[in-house]
């Protein structure tokens, strides 16, 4: 996406939003999602993990696209009643707007959906912001993994959020 097409983008976003569609992602969102992965992390997945994403039959990648233009995603893979995000951006000039918050409730909304009992999640332990909404959707923190992040490298935090 062009920056002006982006910068048009924001400039509408709090009158947009309603337009904002939350879906399964599909090949052709894939290079969006990898340009905002390479914004977003000093660790991204590569293209090929993505795509591989979209054929696995234990994963359910979510595209958040508003005028057709992916603004944020979620990578989530599903096994034995549990639900974990694997990964979860939204574009930079996207942020604190609300688009978070919209795919966190299309991912809490998928795992009821699918009598799922848990939703787990890994986050840096100093992403005070992602915290922030975690902790707003119920997520408490279960445990750490020491040095689990490169580039820098950081701890993260084990957030869980059980569902009923």
């Amino acid at each position: 996406m062009s920056e002006n097409r982006r910068l048009s983008l924001s400039s509408k976003m709090n009158e947009d939003l309603k337009n904002l569609i939350i879906k399964k992602m599909g090949v052709d969102d894939v290079d969006e999602v990898v340009e905002i992965e390479n914004q977003s992390f000093s660790d991204p997945w590569k293209k090929e993990f993505f795509l591989d994403e979209i054929s696995n039959a234990l994963a359910y990648p979510l595209v958040a696209k508003l005028n057709q233009n992916v603004v944020g995603y979620a990578c989530l893979w599903i096994f034995l009643g549990e639900l974990q995000i694997a990964n979860i951006a939204v574009a930079p000039l996207f942020r604190k707007k609300g688009i978070g918050k919209k795919i966190m409730e299309k991912i809490i909304s998928y795992a009821e959906l699918n009598f799922l009992k848990r939703i787990t999640l890994d986050v840096r332990k100093f992403n005070k912001e992602a915290i922030n909404l975690y902790n707003k959707f119920g997520f408490k923190i279960i445990g750490k993994r020491k040095s689990y992040y490169r580039f820098p490298v950081e701890d993260s935090l084990i957030l869980e959020k059980i569902l009923l």
